[in-house]
């Protein structure tokens, strides 16, 4: 084949979603001869297998080869389209702005722009925040597109305008935009199957925003048959069977934070380090969630603060790592810095009050810490304004549990029933984690009016942290039950409860070595090695390192042993 029926073809295979034959195709093409049209086909099927920063590269050169040609129609929208992976792929606003700013240049040029300028207003729209003035320029881009007819515009207007009006509290109208934009994207109104992918996304993205995955099953149960016939590419990187599979496996960023908030936390462990190990290898992060603010809060809950710390660092004035960053400052003893970085974090939100729950419950934490009982109640107020807002069980559950935190600090009578419907919603919304530490916030409030029950609550709470391997806060139930002057726990725990690190320090330990050679052989510092041995002695309820190692020996599978294998 010419390059020409080369071309033909590899467009066919990308209609039909066969990214690898496309590339094939196109690469052949372009080894007979370079076209902005080969280029721009090979951009698109190496974008769909997951390798986006090629794309973007070969899509440059394509918006090149076009400029040259004269075809600035389709140079501007290779632009506008180059300005949206950057912001949402790479986060990188000033490569975005750059693409935008070109469009722009061009498109006051062009004689019929067509639905061209209402891309340019959803691009813009997407820079910073879904702020009230986002979500007018999305609206701007939804009546281009409905005048012009652009079904992918549409699709992708009405998701961004959806998603800045949950944002700004108004749930209901937003919803009902994405909900219609979901339709449209699944009915085959629209031509490109990438907009199915990103609506999808913002779907995700609002309903953890809301606290409501249920908004997301019926179109996730649509989808796994809808997906028979493609593959999502860097948007869905994995294959599912199941709605529940393909909420949770949307990407390594989101599958790690549904772990952690489901108390998974080895799994989020290895789903997050993933993430995070891609960020720094590629670039690319997660279109909603920050891998590494949910990998910092993890390494705080199993008590590994040395690593949150160097996690964290060159991230601590990212919005979305603000309250990890202020979970690791609340671990370390440092609640003042911990409200001064929560203030400027809701200071930096204030248009977008929906984006501040997880900030103002930190908030409650650290100002209760701090001795400023006043501040604490303000951010209580408005997490119970969110969730009037909002209506959820999961921000009704956040609205009891400040309340209840900030009146149990004042002596109130209510704290009890506060926090007992706290940890019965943080239940029934599927949070374990939050519940257990409502739970731990109930035995507190019960230790004076009902001792036996405060002991029987804080060793449920004990059991489900050791059994998630929350080691922090494990060791905080533990502590707290034998300032009850009962035991915390009441034997050798079994060896699952160790996460993968421990296991290796166990297995380590058996060996002999010191915590100066364990931290040699596992290339980290003494220090967090005995954290990790603490930890281990905690959790197999033994004295000392000997003991550790005949009770693993005796007890435990070999896996656990490197000395036996």
């Amino acid at each position: 084949m010419d390059a020409h029926e080369l071309f033909v073809a590899g467009s066919s295979a990308l209609a039909a979603g066969e990214w690898a034959a496309a590339r094939d195709c196109f690469e052949s093409a372009l080894s007979l001869e370079e076209s902005a049209d080969a280029l721009d086909g090979l951009a698109l099927a190496v974008w769909w297998l997951n390798d986006p920063e090629a794309a973007l590269e070969l899509r440059a050169r394509a918006f090149a080869r076009l400029r040259h040609d004269g075809r600035d129609t389709e140079a501007t929208a290779v632009a506008i389209w180059l300005a949206r992976q950057y912001r949402s792929l790479f986060r990188r606003a000033e490569m975005a702005r750059g693409w935008l700013s070109r469009a722009r240049s061009l498109l006051g040029s062009l004689p019929d722009q067509g639905s061209l300028c209402g891309w340019l207003l959803l691009a813009e729209s997407e820079i910073g925040l879904p702020h009230p003035r986002a979500a007018d320029a999305a609206d701007q881009a939804l009546r281009i597109a409905r005048e012009c007819g652009d079904r992918d515009l549409e699709i992708v207007a009405l998701t961004r305008r959806g998603a800045c009006t949950v944002s700004t509290g108004g749930i209901g109208e937003g919803l009902s935009d994405l909900h219609e934009a979901m339709t449209a994207a699944t009915s085959g109104e629209g031509h490109d199957v990438q907009y199915v992918g990103e609506a999808l996304c913002t779907l995700m993205e609002v309903a953890g925003l809301i606290g409501d995955p249920g908004v997301v099953e019926p179109w996730a149960t649509f989808l796994v048959g809808f997906r028979s016939s493609y593959a999502f590419g860097p948007l869905l990187p994995f294959e599912t069977q199941s709605a529940t599979d393909l909420i949770s496996a949307f990407c390594t960023g989101c599958c790690g934070g549904v772990y952690l908030v489901t108390g998974r936390l080895d799994a989020a462990e290895e789903q997050l380090v993933g993430a995070v190990a891609q960020m720094a290898r590629t670039g690319l992060r997660p279109r909603c969630l920050h891998p590494v603010a949910d990998l910092v809060a993890l390494r705080v809950l199993q008590g590994r603060l040395e690593e949150a710390e160097a996690l964290i660092t060159g991230f601590e004035n990212d919005l979305d790592c603000a309250p990890s960053a202020a979970a690791l400052d609340l671990a370390l003893g440092r609640p003042a810095r911990a409200v001064d970085r929560l203030v400027g974090v809701l200071d930096a939100l204030a248009e977008t009050p929906v984006l501040t729950l997880p900030a103002r419950a930190q908030l409650v934490d650290a100002a209760l810490e701090a001795g400023d009982a006043e501040l604490a109640q303000d951010a209580a107020s408005s997490i119970a304004a969110l969730a009037a807002a909002t209506d959820t069980a999961l921000h009704r559950a956040h609205r009891d549990h400040a309340a209840g935190k900030v009146a149990l600090v004042r002596g109130g009578r209510e704290a009890t029933g506060l926090l007992r419907s706290a940890a019965l919603g943080f239940a029934q919304a599927g949070g374990p984690l939050a519940a257990c530490r409502a739970r731990m916030d109930l035995a507190r409030s019960l230790v004076e009016n009902d001792h036996g029950l405060a002991i029987t609550e804080a060793r449920s709470a004990l059991q489900a942290y050791d059994k998630m391997g929350a080691t922090t806060e494990a060791d905080r139930a533990a502590a707290f039950l034998r300032g009850l002057g009962v035991k915390g726990r009441t034997g050798p725990r079994d060896g699952s409860l160790l996460s993968r690190r421990e296991t290796e320090v166990l297995g380590l330990v058996c060996e002999g070595l010191s915590n100066t050679e364990i931290a040699e052989r596992l290339f980290i510092s003494t220090r967090t090695a005995g954290h990790h041995v603490s930890n281990i002695l905690t959790k197999l309820g033994v004295r000392s390192r000997t003991e550790a190692a005949a009770y693993a020996l005796l007890n435990l599978p070999a896996a656990h042993t490197p000395a036996q294998r």
